[in-house]
């Protein structure tokens, strides 16, 4: 979902910004970096750990919430070539699933934003597994809700950790970076796209998906 559906990036360092500052610590986007792609509750154990933060992660998690809510109430757009992938995929009756690190709220919160919640048949979030990303778990569910053969799954995705997932998944996962995540190393992806707009679905959808490993 971030990165992919929406370019929120941004709008989760400015989060942790936010709640970073009101305790006299500086948060940069190299400093953000390391996380990208992981759950919240990971990242802010681990951020109160390194910072000795005496609030608990689950406190910080609903702070971090409330800001990222109010963001993406009046920041969220679509990205580029998002909604005719969307129309495409439906008009050739492809299950669709979102399989995210974000919580179930923050993702019900985006679709209802953008208006495509109905294009998707579940939505996956990384709270409702044990194992984040880059552990397959949150597309092994997806896969499961969607009663699809994670071999006949096509994942799109924008972080190493989240490729590293949807590989270890058995999926065929095409990389499209964004602009937070463009320095990272996207190499075991099965395909690499600039923009969701470079995405040929047919000619995907015509190739098989299994993967040979």
């Amino acid at each position: 979902m971030d990165g992919v559906l929406i370019d929120s990036e941004p709008m989760h360092l400015r989060s942790y910004q936010e709640i970073l500052s009101g305790h006299g610590i500086a948060y940069s986007e190299k400093d953000n970096r390391e996380f990208l792609g992981r759950k919240d509750i990971v990242i802010l154990d681990m951020l109160k750990q390194r910072h000795n933060l005496e609030r608990s992660a689950d406190d910080l998690l609903a702070e971090k919430e409330a800001i990222l809510a109010r963001l993406l109430k009046h920041d969220s757009v679509p990205r580029p070539g998002l909604m005719s992938v969307l129309e495409e995929a439906h008009s050739h009756a492809v299950p669709m699933a979102v399989a995210s690190s974000a919580t179930l709220p923050t993702i019900e919160l985006v679709v209802d934003t953008l208006g495509i919640r109905s294009y998707f048949q579940a939505l996956t979030s990384g709270d409702e597994v044990t194992h984040g990303k880059p552990a397959p778990d949150v597309y092994l569910l997806a896969a499961r809700r969607l009663g699809v053969d994670p071999l006949l799954c096509m994942a799109i995705e924008d972080t190493a950790a989240g490729i590293a997932a949807a590989k270890a998944a058995g999926m065929y996962c095409v990389a499209i970076p964004c602009e937070a995540t463009r320095h990272q190393d996207h190499g075991e992806a099965d395909l690499r796209l600039e923009s969701l707009e470079e995405l040929d679905l047919k000619a995907l959808l015509d190739l098989p998906l299994e993967t040979s490993d």
